[in-house]
């Protein structure tokens, strides 16, 4: 059996008054089930209009765990978690939404298999919840970065965990949706190891992605172009890991 010593886990919220408090419930559950007792949450409040930042507070001064970080401006998932993880004094640093939508499963899955390697990489287990679309823009990015740079992965937008004195000196470029395939792109060319777990996504009723917008596209061509050639035309490398 692997022995956990320690996880640093970061919750990006904006707006998520309804959720907050019943993710950071939630996420204290698993890590007790899992036997992780050693563990800091770092919930970063998206310079939110609504009471989230209170409640963010009020969840700190209850659980001497958590910190919490009030950004100025809106800052958007990318910074949140990057910064997330430079902040991170654990052994291991990773993250989870702040809207509740997390199953246990997922999580159980992720918890139990830190320190098999450097690093954990969920995939979504049942791709079918998901429209058309967003199934068919998914297969394609993923065979396009695979395709690019040699790699095997199944799913690249997931929530990792990483070793944290190795994702601390993963320089990234880019806040946008492309964020987290610029960091496991670095590492994975550069060594690291990585155990692929299953994740559950839940149905969502509403709310389009945002992928779609023409914006996001146009960030993540320029974040592949610019990975591409650090990567695989220049042959940079994460130094040390």
């Amino acid at each position: 059996k692997i022995m956990i010593k320690s996880v640093s886990v970061v919750i990006p919220a904006y707006n998520e008054e309804k959720n907050l408090k019943a993710t950071v419930v939630f996420l204290l559950e698993r890590l007790k089930k899992n036997g992780i007792l050693d563990f800091e949450i770092l919930i970063f409040d998206d310079n939110s209009t609504d009471a989230t930042g209170k409640i963010a507070n009020e969840l700190a001064k209850k659980y001497s765990q958590i910190k919490v970080i009030h950004n100025p401006k809106n800052m958007n998932l990318g910074y949140n978690i990057t910064k997330g993880f430079q902040l991170a004094t654990k052994e291991y640093a990773g993250f989870i939404p702040g809207d509740n939508e997390t199953e246990p499963e997922t999580l159980d899955n992720i918890f139990q298999n830190l320190g098999k390697a450097d690093i954990i990489i969920p995939y979504i287990q049942n791709p079918e919840v998901r429209s058309w679309g967003r199934q068919f823009l998914s297969k394609t990015y993923v065979i396009i970065i695979n395709t690019a740079f040699s790699l095997n992965l199944k799913y690249y937008n997931g929530m990792c965990f990483f070793k944290t004195a190795m994702v601390k000196k993963v320089p990234v470029s880019t806040h946008g949706f492309a964020y987290m395939t610029e960091i496991l792109v670095k590492l994975l060319k550069s060594g690291a190891s990585f155990m692929e777990v299953p994740m559950i996504n839940r149905k969502r009723e509403r709310s389009a992605t945002k992928a779609f917008r023409i914006k996001n596209i146009v960030s993540v061509f320029k974040t592949f172009l610019t990975l591409f050639w650090e990567v695989q035309i220049l042959r940079r490398r994460v130094k040390s890991i």
